[in-house]
Order: structure tokens, then sequence, then C-alpha cells
């Protein structure tokens, strides 16, 4: 299996366990690749084909083993493997905000030239910030993680699945908005918007595993050093629930 995100630093949380995760469903002949640069839009990334700028750092993973090449540009991930899945995504600040998609077709169109025919699209459908974020873009959202779930919900609606070039979508950001509903309450982020280390992050590998593979990750045995039998059990319900149900949050039953 080969998978690209054309990315930012969501991507990279999104797949920091990605490997061993379908590692442990099955998959053989893993090849991982994530563009990044942090914060990215689909406008910026829109704006790097046009100028081929060497800004991302293009990471790369064969082996179970991250490397990253630096002052990449984005055809060096996109056009140098035979790639069977690109994820794209919206910057977070961005994400749910509709009038930032209007050049999501051309990026989808660069994408398509420039690969195989028959390559899958995803969409990585990303998680609102911590209610207690200070991150300056929370304020698209009047400072209310619930508003923002929800705008990102209707911007994929909106922006997204109509080009009908997805056929994949990877709902990390209902994933976590499902735990958040558990004990652990509102406590996935390292930062306030980037997801905790390890367990945030395991929770969106599993939602793109789960997703990719199409096999249910009730049973899987990996889970990184620092995930005990309980929180697995939170992220494999979250996670099952969100690709059951990835417009809506699902109560957890993990409450005490």
């Amino acid at each position: 299996m080969k998978v690209l995100a054309i990315g930012n630093s969501f991507s990279d949380d999104s797949m920091e366990y990605l490997y061993p995760v379908l590692e442990a469903l099955g998959v053989k002949d893993i090849s991982l690749g994530n563009l990044f640069i942090g914060g990215c839009s689909v406008q910026r990334h829109v704006d790097n084909v046009a100028s081929g700028a060497p800004d991302y750092e293009y990471r790369t993973n064969t082996n179970n083993q991250w490397e990253t090449a630096l002052e990449s540009r984005i055809t060096d991930g996109v056009c140098t493997q035979d790639w069977e899945v690109i994820s794209m995504q919206q910057a977070s600040h961005d994400s749910g905000m509709t009038e930032t998609y209007k050049t999501l077709p051309e990026l989808i169109a660069f994408v398509r030239a420039n690969v195989k025919k028959g390559v899958k699209l995803a969409w990585n459908m990303t998680w609102a910030y911590q209610q207690d974020t200070t991150h300056l873009g929370f304020v698209n959202y009047a400072n209310d993680q619930k508003t923002m779930y929800e705008s990102i919900l209707n911007a994929v609606k909106t922006c997204v699945l109509p080009t009908q070039e997805f056929s994949m979508l990877f709902p990390v950001g209902t994933a976590v908005q499902n735990a958040r509903t558990s004990y652990l309450g509102d406590t996935l982020t390292r930062d306030g918007f980037h997801l905790s280390i390890p367990y945030g992050r395991y929770i969106a590998a599993l939602t793109w595993g789960r997703v990719l593979t199409g096999k249910s990750v009730e049973g899987i045995a990996y889970a990184p050093e620092g995930v005990d039998e309980n929180l697995k059990a939170i992220a494999i319900e979250s996670v099952e629930n969100a690709v059951k149900s990835p417009f809506e949050v699902t109560q957890s039953s993990f409450t005490n």
C-alpha cells in the first residue's frame, strides 16, 4: 500500500503511527509520504504547484522509520512514486471556512494530471481545536469547539464531497470528537490544536488504517507505548463509530 498526503502538521499527526497500524492490519509493502508545510492551506499548495517552490519537508516511511528531505517541491512527492492513495486536507484554521476551498479543483487537477489513472483520492477531515486553545484561528469559529466541528462537517459536505473526486474520507475529526465524550474529556491535544502524543495521534492513525483497509480495528494488536488497554478500547470505539457515522458525534460508552 502506497499512501501520500499533501498536507501540513495535521497530516503529520495523522500519519505518525500509520505504518505500524497498517502492518497490524495485515498490509504488506507499505510506503508512506507526507508533503509537509506547517499550517499549509489548499491555496498555498496550489500556489506551490504554479511556482515550484521548494518549501516542503518531504517525509517518507518505507520501514517504520520516518525520513525527511528538506527543500522539496510538491512534484517531488506527487510524481516520484506509484501512489495508490493520495490524501488532501485544508489548513486547520481554514478547515470550516467554505470560501477557502475555491481552488481545491485546481489541486485535484494537478494531481490527476501527474499520477497514473486509478489513483484514489482521500480527504482528511481534521479535528476541532481544544476548547481552551490559544490558536488565533479559533476566532473564525467564535472560539467555540462545537461551532468549529460543525463548520468542518459543513465544509466537507458542501466543498469536498460534491467534487465527486474523493473515494475515501478519513473522519479523524469525528473520531476525536467521539473520544472527547468519554471520561477523557477534552484532553486530546498537546498544545490546544495538535494531537496528543501518543494517544491523539493513535486515534488518527487508526482512523486512516480503518478506512484504507476496510478492516475493523477491533482487536488490533498494535498500540504505541503509553496507550494502555482502556485507552486503546476508547480509541477503537471512537474510530469504529466515526467510520460508521462520520458526520455526527457518537457518545462513548466509556464515561467513568
